[in-house]
């Protein structure tokens, strides 16, 4: 599976029997969610990403980094290393053990449908998704809320997204991205910061040398 159909390509919780007696509504929790993250320029952390198929579970853990607009890197460390990148105009998946390098065209139409385009400045959250609050998936984390957004404009790559908000800052915490094929990816964010100093270097990839360059066009 693509990291550009999967984070472009990813980030609340009463237990669904309680969710009716929390005082917060859920566009509340959506204007909360907006306000959180329009003024963040930066963020970096840790990421824990469980990707889940029918007799497949694939953990993988590391650091990512984000600046608006549009600017992405996800360094994975554990189990296997491997770097995603996306300077604005292209993303870059590296795979250092393979050798290869997968790259695709990023448009600022693709910016707009990514599930995590509030977070990269394009688009309103209220405006892009319709919201609710979660029933089906269980919280993972303690103080938080859980929302499914529902993109108005079907997607190609997934069905919708569960977010789990810390419930007084409305911080993200936890991603679940569910595709068309019923398959979900879930990241756990850790140690977020944000609108701290980051670097523009470390969103310009140089391709190795002797490595496979492979130019992929999802059209």
């Amino acid at each position: 599976m693509s990291l550009t159909g999967l984070v472009f390509a990813l980030i609340l919780g009463t237990a669904p029997g309680l969710q009716n007696s929390d005082p917060t509504s859920v566009a509340t929790a959506v204007e909360g969610l907006q306000r959180r993250y329009q003024a963040v320029r930066t963020i970096s952390g840790k990421f824990t990403q469980t990707y889940r198929a029918p007799g497949v579970e694939q953990i993988e853990s590391g650091t990512l980094s984000m600046k608006k607009p549009g600017l992405m890197r996800w360094d994975y460390r554990d189990p296997e290393v491997k770097l995603f990148i996306a300077d604005g105009r292209s993303t870059y998946l590296y795979t250092p053990e393979s050798r290869q390098v997968l790259v695709r065209p990023l448009s600022a139409a693709d910016l707009r449908s990514t599930p995590l385009q509030f977070l990269l400045g394009q688009g309103e959250v209220a405006k892009s998704f319709s919201a609710s609050w979660e029933k089906e998936l269980a919280p993972r984390l303690e103080g938080t809320l859980i929302l499914r957004l529902t993109p108005h404009a079907p997607q190609p790559d997934y069905a919708f997204l569960v977010l789990e908000l810390d419930r007084r800052t409305f911080e993200l915490r936890r991603i679940v991205i569910r595709e068309l094929t019923t398959n979900t990816s879930e990241f756990i964010l850790t140690d977020l910061a944000t609108n701290v100093k980051v670097d523009d270097g470390q969103f310009r990839f140089k391709i190795p040398r002797g490595v496979e360059v492979v130019q992929v066009d999802d059209k």
